[in-house]
């Protein structure tokens, strides 16, 4: 069976983070997209129809899956849209902004036996691939504190709706999700957070920065995102009983694909900057012993492999129900935290 897919938007994630992927994967095929720029789509998909309007994507009858990446503000009514049209959704992150339409959107799903997955891509970057490997192999012992990092030197402000008031706009939005998706997902959820999330830049109208730290028993997670990081930033710096981790860079796969590498060439992602890591070990606290490396190339062709095979029922889908749903929560905690500039303790478990 080809899974057929329509594609509503084809800006920055439309176009480098589902096209080419969807286009790699033998039973998939792009069957439409809903966009205005119509030449984009016919240079890189020239099967694929392109039409005007959201709603001849969801009541098309030759597509199976629809993949959302329009703006936040519209993603909760899309994706309930396309569900009670009998269509399976993979949902651009973040995929909506309240627990209650999160939850609605994973019922509605179960309901309709259907497939509803966010697009949270970068649990299948290298490095955190990396990170998570040494967590569960105790190489360096446990893990004790970790900071994990998007920085960027972006000090001017842009003219693009991520930037403008409205609902998901901001940083926090943009980056959170995948900063805590991925904790998410190595350590479960938190027994309390606490963060501040803050406008930085001159004339700034949506947050710019934010620090978000989590408590697991023993163990302390700080998140964060800077928009004055010049220079080469850490990515992650995770210390451990026994020694230490360091990774700097981001994952090259972005860089490649908005260079025009593909997935499936050879040499992908080349065409991006690799990350350089660092691992330190102690065996007796007298002596650490410290080797440089690469960190090891990340497989986003995965998740969508992943997904195929939860529609084909084969297997289940790259990101549970039960990880949305949490990760909703989680943001709306840390923005009522910031507000409140207070400590809160996690107590949620999904209505699903």
């Amino acid at each position: 069976m080809t899974i057929k897919v329509g594609l509503i938007g084809f800006g920055l994630s439309g176009r480098f983070f589902h096209g080419p992927f969807i286009q790699n994967d033998a039973e998939m095929a792009l069957t439409c997209v809903c966009t205005r720029q119509e030449q984009a789509v016919q240079e890189t998909h020239p099967q694929a129809r392109v039409v005007s309007g959201v709603d001849e994507v969801m009541t098309a009858q030759d597509v199976d899956l629809v993949v959302i990446t329009t703006p936040n503000s519209l993603h909760f009514e899309q994706a309930k849209q396309a569900l009670e049209n009998g269509k399976h959704v993979l949902l651009e992150k973040p995929s909506v902004t309240t627990v209650e339409q999160i939850e609605e959107l994973c019922t509605l799903s179960k309901q309709k036996g259907l497939v509803f997955c966010v697009y949270q891509n970068r649990r299948f970057d290298g490095d955190f691939q990396h990170l998570k490997a040494l967590i569960e192999s105790k190489e360096l012992g446990e893990l004790k504190q970790l900071e994990s990092r998007f920085d960027r030197f972006r000090p001017q402000l842009q003219d693009r709706w991520g930037e403008q008031p409205g609902v998901g706009a901001g940083i926090f939005w943009n980056l959170g999700p995948h900063l805590f998706d991925q904790i998410l997902l190595l350590l479960g959820t938190p027994d309390w957070l606490q963060a501040s999330i803050d406008i930085l830049r001159d004339g700034g109208q949506t947050a710019d920065t934010f620090e978000l730290e989590l408590g697991y028993g023993e163990k302390r997670i700080r998140l964060g995102y800077s928009t004055f990081e010049a220079g080469e930033a850490s990515r992650f710096n995770a210390r451990f009983t026994h020694g230490r981790w360091q990774c700097f860079g981001v994952d090259p796969q972005e860089e490649a694909l908005r260079s025009g590498q593909m997935p499936w060439q050879a040499a992908f992602p080349s065409a991006g900057r690799a990350q350089s890591m660092t691992h330190h070990k102690s065996a007796d606290q007298l002596t650490v012993e410290s080797k440089e490396g690469v960190a090891p190339i990340g497989q986003y062709v995965d998740f969508y492999q992943q997904l195929r095979d939860a529609i084909l029922h084969q297997g289940e889908p790259p990101v549970s129900l039960v990880h949305a749903s949490q990760l909703v929560y989680g943001l709306c905690l840390a923005e009522e935290s910031a507000a409140k500039n207070q400590r809160l303790t996690w107590d949620y478990q999904p209505n699903i």
